[in-house]
């Protein structure tokens, strides 16, 4: 159970409940590269991750939701092992990810308001160029790149905006507010020249990755000319986490 203490603004938050079977947490390798995480029946592996790379996960942040800290909490990276009933659901396993940041890593976190700058999805200057939904194809959303161009693509089924908006804002790692007015579920297709964070994000920049054609639109061009759609800048609040404090971890 997650107990809620409200000091003013601040929500100081601790832990009790479930916890996971077993962990084993040891410190990456010198020098490792990439990391993740691998999640299967019953056990959960991270791989060179930062304390704040963990909390991210643990509480499903984007980089803007998270403040605080000190700086080894960024530098030094692990490797989590963790087990647990095969049928426990995402949200008891979340739980139990919160429960041993606190217990092993001895974290004490609060929440607080703060103002960010996000954007909102708004129509652009043309009617939007959006398609009525195949009632054939499965609701989703698609990252992909295409192998002529070496653009990202987004391929979009039945689809809402409050969907796009938020799969813009986890590639902005900003906010995104749908303010379209649009109902209803649609159809698209946008493509934009990726950067090299998004490359090296989807693993994409190898040898066999096609050269990016360096004339495409930019994210923010392409859903304007793809989809009809805009993103204007503005000020808006959102709920952070702060890490008050946090110590590296207790032995296995």
């Amino acid at each position: 159970m997650r107990t809620l203490l409200l000091l003013g603004l601040l929500t100081v938050i601790t832990l009790r409940g479930q916890e996971f079977d077993a962990v084993a947490i040891k410190p990456s390798a010198p020098g490792a590269r990439g990391g993740g995480y691998n999640l299967s029946p019953g056990r959960l592996n991270a791989k060179n991750q930062s304390l704040k790379d963990l909390v991210r996960f643990a509480y499903d942040l984007q980089d803007y939701q998270l403040s605080g800290g000190v700086g080894w909490m960024d530098t030094e990276h692990y490797e989590v092992l963790a087990t647990f009933p095969a049928n426990t659901a995402d949200r008891d396993r979340a739980q139990m990810m919160q429960k041993m940041l606190a217990d092993r890593f001895a974290l004490t976190i609060h929440r607080e308001s703060k103002e960010v700058t996000g954007y909102s999805l708004v129509i652009g200057k043309n009617f939007p160029k959006l398609h009525a939904p195949n009632p054939a194809q499965q609701p989703g959303m698609m990252l992909g790149r295409s192998s002529a161009s070496g653009l990202r693509t987004l391929t979009a089924t039945s689809a809402k905006m409050s969907g796009l908006a938020s799969m813009l804002a986890d590639l902005l790692g900003r906010p995104v507010e749908d303010r379209t007015g649009l109902d209803g579920t649609f159809d698209f297709t946008m493509e934009w020249t990726p950067d090299s964070m998004n490359q090296a994000s989807t693993g994409k920049g190898g040898q066999d990755a096609p050269a990016v054609d360096q004339n495409g639109p930019t994210l923010f061009t392409g859903l304007q000319e793809s989809l009809g759609l805009k993103l204007e800048t503005r000020k808006m609040p959102v709920e952070v986490m702060v890490i008050d404090r946090a110590e590296r971890p207790s032995a296995n």
